[in-house]
């Protein structure tokens, strides 16, 4: 019996790059799936989500569908013309943050037939077998977890194959960065050094998602991966080298390796975030990680970035005050 797999997507005015991410979907040599994507920009963002995917000649026009989470506001459905494979769009009551368009897009499929999730960010282009890649990699070493390889889009270089967490830090840091993108690892190594799978393409067994619990919403977004994974128990995490996905990275959220061009929400909420997850996961390192993470935000001052820093302070006092989900001083608040 072929897997049924739910591929979940969370938007946030990217309309283009959801396109041209569903119509790499459309390629995929693993048939068997369905698509949910929240739009968490508001009601113009989905009305430009609609018309964006209507223009595409590989996708059915989307018809008004049923409501299935307190969530979101509206559904309407699409599909796949040459595969049949349906496309759910839910319009979110606001901006959910990443976590919540994806717990979101889980209610939507609670009744559903399905045995595993892809979360998928939008700003990806997959290769035609990088879902089969996954689920036969997670078949085969029965993983809860299975990362892909993702590909930097502009550089053809590896973005990561998956993360290790530095507590001391409480930053990441990214097993294979950097490495020519046709490099051959060794799986197994990866697979013993990772502590958590990049949300960009992440594949959870139904039965991983049922026991461990949904995403946690408190991050609104960065560290919610790391949450989950860290979460795992006796879950195993995996990585499937054959599952290729090359990765815009921070096109849709303000990201960049480059202290001076990221933006300053990524920042806030990176800073706010690295307090709130030692908080939880490394309760007795605390005291000195806020010592040493307050430190590590001159960083920014040192590249040239004073605006940057002004904004990773503001995060990590958000983290020392355990201020938690919308980060309301950049969408029409003080907090």
């Amino acid at each position: 019996m072929k897997e049924h797999v739910a591929i979940l997507i969370v938007g946030y005015r990217c309309s283009t790059e959801i396109r041209r991410c569903l119509e790499t979907l459309a390629l995929s040599t693993h048939q068997h799936f369905e698509i949910h994507i929240c739009e968490n920009g508001g009601a113009d963002s989905f009305q430009t989500l609609l018309a964006e995917l209507a223009r595409s000649p590989g996708l059915q026009v989307a018809q008004p569908g049923t409501v299935r989470s307190p969530a979101v506001v509206e559904t309407w459905v699409s599909g796949i013309r040459a595969g049949g494979q349906r496309v759910f769009l839910h319009r979110a009551q606001g901006n959910l943050g990443y976590a919540g368009g994806i717990n979101a897009n889980l209610d939507c499929i609670a009744d559903a037939d399905w045995s595993s999730a892809w979360v998928l960010n939008p700003d990806t282009r997959v290769h035609a077998g990088a879902l089969a890649a996954l689920i036969a990699h997670a078949r085969e070493g029965g993983y809860g977890v299975v990362g892909s390889r993702l590909i930097l889009a502009d550089t053809h270089r590896i973005q990561l194959y998956g993360g290790r967490w530095r507590p001391w830090m409480a930053r990441g840091f990214n097993l294979g960065m950097g490495e020519p993108a046709d490099r051959e690892p060794d799986v197994a190594a990866i697979e013993r050094q990772m502590d958590w799978v990049c949300g960009a393409s992440l594949f959870a067994s139904r039965r991983y998602i049922e026991s461990v619990g949904r995403m946690n919403e408190r991050y609104f977004l960065y560290n919610e991966e790391v949450d989950w994974c860290f979460r795992r128990g006796s879950f195993r995490l995996g990585y499937a080298h054959h599952s290729i996905v090359y990765h815009s990275f921070g096109a849709t959220m303000g990201s960049s390796v480059s202290r001076r061009q990221c933006s300053g929400l990524s920042v806030y909420l990176d800073e706010r975030n690295k307090l709130l997850f030692t908080r939880r996961f490394f309760p007795s390192r605390y005291p000195i990680v806020v010592l040493i993470t307050l430190l590590l935000t001159s960083q920014y001052l040192f590249d040239g970035a004073p605006a940057n820093f002004r904004h990773a302070l503001g995060g990590w006092f958000a983290g020392l005050m355990q201020r938690e989900g919308v980060p309301r001083r950049f969408f029409g608040g003080r907090a």
